[in-house]
């Protein structure tokens, strides 16, 4: 550097002299030291680094502008936290040239260290806008940066901060279900910030997160809504109750329910107590129920449709048509007469029964109706024309001695057990179940059963009667 007048900046960046150039940074005119910092800034001379976050501080803008430029382009972790602290600079352009630094550092930096100690002094010093590059870094792919990430974004106290926090909850469910683990670290930062940040004043951010597209996101918003102790909480579950997702109108139900809030006898009574799969409970609210009852019993399975068809019974609601919905109710009240006159539609529900109907006798019922509808099926019974029988004579009127020889004789006709040989094994309820050897060896009378797929490889075999298990 010469003796007398401004250091030749040029020169001095020819030569690559980061002595020099750190030696003008202190000069007294500002264009020098700007173009001394601009100069620095390739060379990523590590002894640069304190003299330009000494810049930082200097009086004039353009030289604060070229010192945060000059830090960016060094990077490392030594450099995050002036680079953190300049987003708060009085001046907007330098403002701008630290923002452009520190989030694209955020996201885009090599060195894992760089990154979360970026996030963390976003946090620490709790940078207004720092919220949307924070969510970004909620999904890096080193567990640490996220979880430093997501405290950060807690540090803020943004209520923006909700819908990217149950984003990452979110994600990790989806970890959980997909890959079977999740990082508990995150998950536990994620839960703790939205403790932290969901109570009256995030009700409105939580509002909107319960309309994402994401039915994870929604439910979790949903239970989250449910723990603020609101009026305001109580009118936006009820809204939830016809979301188009089953576990987020269930979600809604359950904390409604935690709230203690009563339904009342209307369409959001319906909607509560069928979120909940309480369909009996739906009949209470009066007719206005039966819209939800018939959509729903397409829906469920044979035990939960018994419930509906009670429910409109109940109500005393009649099938208009013969249709797939008449079908399912006629089929779930077991009358069978009433699906074969139905034809057609009748087909679907009967076979339902047929496959996992609440009761074998209701499984008998079904694969009568389908015969008499010329559409039989070989299983789950061998011989349902034998089991029909059976059961008829079974639930006469005669007396339970008169039954067994009336089921014996039955037996003895259609070959399935040899009196002068063999005796019969009853069910516990007087069904005929298996005969007995003369050397006490038991076999089953699989033509007068039902069955079922067993654990093994075979066939595992019931009483059409009472359901026993044989």
């Amino acid at each position: 550097m010469p003796l007398f007048g401004p250091p030749d900046i040029r020169q001095l960046e020819a030569k690559r002299d980061a002595q020099g150039l750190i030696k003008a940074l202190s000069y007294k005119d500002a264009a020098i030291r700007t173009a001394a910092a601009d100069a620095l800034g390739p060379l990523k001379d590590p002894l640069a680094v304190e003299p330009l976050v000494g810049l930082l501080k200097d009086e004039n803008a353009g030289v604060r502008r070229a010192a945060v430029a000059a830090l960016a382009a060094r990077g490392g972790h030594r450099v995050v936290e002036p680079l953190v602290a300049s987003l708060e600079d009085t001046n907007f352009d330098v403002r701008a040239t630290a923002a452009t630094a520190v989030y694209r550092r955020l996201m885009t930096d090599a060195d894992a260290e760089t990154r979360r100690n970026t996030a963390s002094a976003l946090g620490r010093l709790r940078i207004a806008d720092a919220v949307e590059p924070l969510a970004k870094a909620t999904m890096d792919s080193d567990e640490t940066v996220r979880v430093a990430s997501i405290k950060a974004l807690q540090a803020l106290r943004d209520c923006e901060a909700i819908i990217p926090l149950i984003t990452v909850l979110a994600h990790e469910q989806v970890r959980q279900k997909t890959a079977g683990r999740s990082s508990l670290p995150v998950e536990r930062a994620a839960s703790q910030a939205l403790d932290a940040l969901c109570d009256e004043s995030g009700i409105e951010a939580l509002q909107t997160t319960m309309r994402h597209e994401d039915t994870d996101v929604r439910e979790i918003a949903v239970r989250r809504l449910a723990r603020i102790a609101s009026p305001l909480v109580a009118q936006s579950l009820v809204a939830v109750l016809i979301d188009k997702e089953p576990v987020v109108r269930r979600a809604a139900a359950r904390g409604l329910a935690e709230l203690n809030w009563t339904p009342t006898a209307n369409e959001a009574g319906v909607n509560y107590w069928a979120a909940l799969r309480e369909w009996r409970r739906c009949a209470e609210c009066g007719p206005v129920a039966i819209p939800m009852l018939l959509a729903s019993i397409h829906d469920v399975d044979a035990l939960e449709q018994a419930d509906i068809v009670a429910a409109l019974v109940k109500l005393d609601w009649q099938p208009e048509e013969a249709d797939a919905t008449a079908a399912e109710y006629w089929a779930a009240r077991g009358e069978w007469d009433k699906c074969i006159a139905t034809g057609e539609p009748a087909v679907e529900a009967l076979d339902g029964v047929l496959r996992n109907g609440p009761t074998w006798r209701a499984r008998v019922g079904a694969a009568g109706a389908l015969a008499g509808m010329g559409q039989s099926r070989t299983v789950p019974f061998a011989r349902l024309d034998l089991v029909q029988r059976a059961l008829a004579i079974l639930d006469g009127n005669e007396s339970d001695e008169d039954r067994r020889g009336l089921l014996e004789a039955l037996l003895a006709d259609e070959s399935e057990f040899d009196p002068e040989t063999q005796s019969v094994d009853w069910c516990k309820c007087g069904y005929p179940a298996a005969r007995i050897t003369l050397i006490r060896e038991r076999e089953l009378m699989t033509n007068l059963l039902g069955s079922g797929d067993g654990s093994g490889h075979g066939a595992t075999y019931y009483c059409p009667s009472c359901d026993t298990r044989r």
